[in-house]
């Protein structure tokens, strides 16, 4: 599993009992529609068992949808190898997932902190584990719990947000790859916590180039007096501008509304917004580079060699990634 390989007969059957695991829920279920995979792509257990998960998932349940949730490791480094598990993991779910919704360290820190992304920042910027962790968790449940909007009249949800989210945002298969932002407030209006959202919001690259979003999905919540269809304009003039939509997209923002607000203080609203967003390319071609740098060196293939990871898979893996750069390059240009 991963780059360590299964270590006694009790690992190398876990994929097996996971599958056997999932089979049992599956058929608990009146309308099985997907699964919500949720791991890094750093480490040996995250990339590679969550990974190879995804496949088999795939592979057993051919119509069902795949989400990936998956966090991102610093940039700055926190495994020898984690280059090399994040190629092989992004190219993985490019493959065989439906979406991935993605959340990086570096960013999460920028948003909570509002420092810019560095090693000395990182020190000094009072943000603990836990808070990121939180801040995950209330992205994830912005997004997933239910809504009004998609609701039907019986008031019974069928729990379709995930999916309904994938046809927003991910309607077609090169873009994959989408990232969320979340913020709650109290006694605030909503043009108000739309601002507050966006000021926190990385707009550009290093070098200077305006990232793109090619489809946009916002998800307010905690409007019990139905007072936001009359700022909707407002608010989705925010959002265009500063996510930088795509002119092609005749409908680049998409809203859902709820009344109530579940995964916050009572009294509160939030926003929290999905975004396709070329920003993905910045990550995926830091990846790209330090992992060709290190597979050109030779440098620690033989951790993965031990294990039947030939040359073939490094190539293949280098293509999809490359590929998915690519098109995201020219979606926005």
């Amino acid at each position: 599993m991963g780059y360590n390989g299964p270590n006694n007969l009790s690992q190398a059957k876990l994929p097996d009992q996971v599958l056997e695991s999932l089979r049992k829920e599956v058929e608990r279920c009146d309308c099985y529609s997907g699964t919500v995979m949720m791991h890094s792509i750093a480490g040996g257990t995250g990339a590679g068992l969550g990974s190879r998960l995804v496949e088999l998932i795939r592979d057993e349940y051919p119509l069902a949808y795949i989400l990936s949730a998956v966090v991102a490791p610093w940039t700055s480094g926190e495994s020898p190898l984690q280059h090399y598990n994040s190629l092989f993991s992004l190219s993985w779910l490019q493959r065989y997932s439906d979406g991935v919704l993605m959340f990086s360290n570096d960013e999460i820190l920028h948003r909570l902190s509002g420092l810019n992304v560095n090693k000395r920042d990182r020190e000094t910027a009072n943000v603990t584990i836990d808070d990121m962790n939180k801040y995950i968790a209330e992205s994830l449940a912005g997004v997933m719990l239910p809504v009004n909007s998609l609701t039907p009249k019986s008031g019974v949800c069928i729990g379709n947000e995930p999916w309904e989210m994938l046809r927003s945002v991910c309607p077609m298969p090169a873009y994959k790859f989408v990232q969320i932002g979340h913020t709650s407030k109290s006694d605030v209006t909503w043009e108000a916590l739309a601002s507050t959202h966006t000021h926190k919001l990385r707009r550009y690259d290093t070098d200077g180039n305006p990232f793109s979003s090619i489809s946009t999905l916002a998800v307010v919540r905690g409007d019990s007096s139905g007072t936001f269809p009359r700022s909707i304009k407002s608010v989705e003039s925010k959002i265009t501008s500063a996510y930088n939509c795509v002119k092609w997209n005749p409908f680049p923002v998409d809203f859902w509304i709820s009344s109530r607000n579940l995964n916050s203080h009572p009294g509160t609203s939030s926003i929290t917004v999905c975004a396709n967003s070329s920003s993905i390319v910045e990550y995926t071609e830091s990846v790209f580079k330090r992992a060709q740098d290190m597979f050109q060196a030779k440098a620690y293939l033989h951790w993965y060699q031990r294990y039947g990871c030939d040359e073939t898979t490094f190539l293949e893996s280098f293509e999809t990634l490359n590929g998915v750069i690519n098109e995201y390059k020219e979606a926005v240009s």
